[in-house]
């Protein structure tokens, strides 16, 4: 009951003060609309839209390129810069300075910050497009501005970029002088390494030789080894036809065959005819057994001979192959050598190549013009029609619900006041 006796007198101060809230409304409203048709000067805004094309760094896929390779491929190309570093730059006071020197603005009135806050940057979501507004009380002014600031802008990223490409290219060549240095460093290295007497490929082909030398060696000692079998196994068998062959023979025949025996019987008999019926035996050397020892010394001599090519053989082998572990063992050593000189001729051939094709590509980006490519103006400004600002109507409806409400607050204040004077009042009299 408290509460229903509360609201309605709330309501009842609010409609005795009706009036008072009316005449407050009314004056704010029309205070509202002076001002926003009177006495506010329209405000117009010009807008561009750029399209940029944000450049992004090639990702090598893992194990293609080592971290050596990424940092001189950063170095040649254009550093990274996303839509938001694109938006940023837009405002840069040396681009303003530029707009204002080029429309030839009154400094007074157009500074670098005064111009900035006229300025509003937008990227437009989900897209590449870049939204400028330029707000001024002259429209074709701030059409004039937005047209003049975007090539200027453009300009402004190719000029900066170049320069920082320019740096990127001295750096890389200047280390591409010094790579070059340490090529030609290796290369002589590697030259003088190659004039010296014994290199590796004289070392392999005497190594090639004393092994086909050692083959031929090997291959007459097998050819030996047989030939002294088979000579043994002659032998062997000369000695046992030897031993089974008698060296004499017991021979019985006539004295008169045997001329000496002859004569000596027929000076005893006086005459040759007693001797006709007189023999004799006798032992006389077997032909086959003088042939056989012939043929025995002989297999003798050759198997001597055989014995003492293998023991020649034998010394020879073991003698190349000393000579051929010695070659081996140096032919190791210069390999080792070349090896380490060849793989750093090769690392600082590598290595010049890349700073040569990294200072090529960083020379040719730095004459391209970054802006023209990855910039362009889309939507240029044209001088608008109406004003964005005053919003008369936003204006005028926002100043009568302040009227209302300060006309609703007066007259509370004032019924406040007055009850609070009559109870003062009251308890004076009391």
């Amino acid at each position: 009951m408290e509460e229903e006796i509360s609201l309605r007198e709330l309501i009842e101060i609010i409609l005795n003060g009706k009036w008072i809230i009316a005449a407050i409304t009314i004056i704010a409203v029309l205070i509202s609309g002076i001002f926003s048709f009177f006495v506010i000067a329209p405000t117009y805004e010009a807008q561009s839209t750029l399209m940029v094309s944000p450049m992004v760094q090639r990702t090598a896929a893992p194990g293609e390129d080592s971290a050596y390779d990424a940092l001189l491929s950063y170095l040649s190309q254009y550093p990274q810069m996303s839509l938001e570093t694109y938006r940023v730059q837009v405002t840069n006071p040396h681009i303003l300075n530029q707009v204002i020197e080029e429309l030839d603005l009154d400094p007074e009135k157009y500074s670098t910050t005064s111009l900035r806050d006229m300025i509003s940057v937008q990227a437009i979501q989900d897209t590449n497009l870049i939204k400028i507004a330029v707000k001024d009380k002259n429209p074709e002014m701030s059409a004039k501005i937005a047209n003049t600031l975007a090539p200027k802008y453009v300009d402004f990223i190719s000029k900066t970029l170049q320069e920082q490409m320019g740096k990127s290219a001295t750096f890389l060549q200047t280390q591409m002088k010094e790579e070059q240095k340490n090529l030609d460093a290796v290369t002589e290295e590697l030259k003088n390494f190659l004039s010296k007497p014994q290199s590796v490929d004289e070392l392999q082909k005497d190594i090639d030789a004393k092994l086909e030398l050692i083959t031929e060696f090997k291959t007459k000692l097998v050819e030996l080894d047989v030939e002294e079998k088979a000579t043994r196994a002659s032998l062997e068998s000369a000695k046992a036809k030897l031993a089974a062959e008698p060296k004499f023979f017991d021979v019985e025949k006539s004295i008169i065959d045997d001329a000496i025996m002859a004569g000596l019987a027929a000076n005893k008999t006086g005459s040759m005819s007693d001797a006709i019926g007189l023999t004799m035996k006798s032992q006389e050397i077997n032909e086959n057994y003088t042939l056989l020892s012939e043929r025995a010394s002989e297999l003798e001599v050759i198997l001597a001979g055989l014995s003492s090519q293998r023991a020649a053989l034998t010394s020879n082998i073991q003698k190349t192959q000393t000579e051929l572990e010695s070659l081996q063992a140096t032919l190791a050593k210069k390999r080792t050598e070349y090896n380490r000189l060849q793989q750093q001729y090769t690392i600082a051939q590598d290595t010049y190549n890349t700073f040569l094709q990294k200072y090529q590509e960083a020379r040719i980006t730095t004459s391209s013009n970054i802006g023209d490519a990855n910039i362009m103006v889309v939507s240029p400004a044209i001088v608008p029609e109406k004003p964005v600002a005053p919003k008369k109507a936003l204006n005028v409806a926002i100043a009568m619900v302040l009227g209302l409400m300060v006309g609703i607050f007066t007259v509370f204040f004032m019924d406040y006041w007055k009850n609070s004077a009559d109870a003062k009042t009251v308890k004076t009299i009391s």
